[in-house]
């Protein structure tokens, strides 16, 4: 039985690679040939979860509502969402570090891709508080583009669902005081504007029009509960206008999600997918294993098998009905990693 360690293990604290000693070994999916008399634990299907902050946040217990959480939920049993947001990454940096961020397609498919970036890219260029993170929207839209055409995507097939999801709106208030706490001398300088991120918002927007892949306008939504048309100067977050109390609503500091922010990303997210991909919605996905009540995967000899673990993974005797079958018949047994037929005739 084979044992290996996940290609991406990530110290919380750190965001630094863990030691091997730290990381637990997990199975990995056998050969066929071993497959046909053993259940052990499968890698399944990937829903990851690519960005920065916004997404590396998106499992806190400290907001009223968790996006990442809600999809781990909705999607149990079906696809494991994988959280690789990396806070205070930019689209250069991000692209350098995908190839370690998504499954490798001989452990386990990804069937969607979720790619949220743009917030720190925006940043306003060599304002003051921490290394430089602006990105020039060309390159933004280039790093995008290689991010969506990356051979560690293309390794996966043509039907990864890919999704793009444009930068959200600032709240400039928000932003300058949350700011001026981590920076006293920051003074009045804002490190990123409602109008500047409004442009990365629709250079996404772009780029999913031209490579044809879906976008959640998580911008265009939010400034839409706002009462805006996202389109008309100034807009809501800006100084230039009055405060905008729902979009406020949305945001913590002026960049991160409120608990009702991820609860509008969340939302928007699951009328995309059921737009463009109702097949793979919650409800019309097979179970990852049998319920525990479909009798006839436990049912062995008219009892219930109990199955044993030996050599890192469950398995137990092959009890076949009626004494020995004759050559050429059919037994049942389970099979591991079949989500959409757990039970497979064998010959022998």
């Amino acid at each position: 039985m084979l044992l290996q360690q996940d290609p991406v293990a990530m110290d919380s604290d750190t965001d630094t690679p863990s030691s091997e000693s730290d990381h637990p070994l997990r199975p990995v999916v056998a050969a066929f040939q071993e497959q046909q008399y053993t259940y052990i634990l499968s890698d399944g299907n990937r829903f990851v979860l690519f960005g920065d902050s916004i997404l590396q946040q998106s499992f806190s217990q400290n907001v009223s509502f968790a996006f990442g959480a809600a999809l781990t939920d909705i999607y149990s049993r079906r696809l494991d969402v994988l959280n690789r947001g990396l806070s205070g990454y930019n689209t250069r940096q991000a692209l350098r570090a995908q190839p370690l961020c998504l499954p490798l397609p001989e452990k386990a498919s990804m069937r969607f891709l979720l790619i949220m970036f743009g917030a720190n890219d925006s940043r306003i260029q060599n304002s003051p508080g921490g290394p430089e993170q602006h990105v020039r929207i060309e390159d933004f839209t280039f790093n995008l583009r290689h991010m969506v055409q990356h051979p560690c995507v293309k390794a996966h097939g043509d039907d990864v669902h890919i999704i793009l999801v444009t930068t959200p709106p600032i709240d400039e208030r928000k932003c300058l005081r949350a700011d001026q706490e981590k920076y006293p001398k920051l003074g009045q300088t804002l490190r990123r504007t409602a109008a500047n991120t409004a442009l990365y918002a629709q250079a996404i927007r772009d780029l999913g029009e031209e490579l044809q892949i879906p976008v959640l306008d998580i911008h265009r939504s939010m400034l839409a509960h706002a009462g805006h048309d996202h389109l008309t100067a100034p807009l809501p977050g800006s100084m230039d206008r009055p405060t905008d109390p729902t979009l406020q609503s949305f945001l913590t500091d002026g960049l991160h999600f409120s608990g009702e922010g991820y609860r509008l990303l969340y939302g928007e997210l699951m009328t995309l997918i059921e737009q463009n991909w109702p097949e793979s919605m919650p409800d019309r996905l097979p179970l990852m294993l049998p319920a525990w009540d479909f009798q006839p995967t436990w049912k062995v000899d008219g009892g219930i098998q109990e199955p044993e673990w030996e050599d890192g993974g469950w398995s137990g005797p092959l009890r076949e009905r009626g004494g020995n079958p004759p050559v050429g018949s059919e037994r049942e047994v389970l099979v591991t990693g079949q989500f959409t037929e757990v039970l497979k005739w064998v010959k022998n």
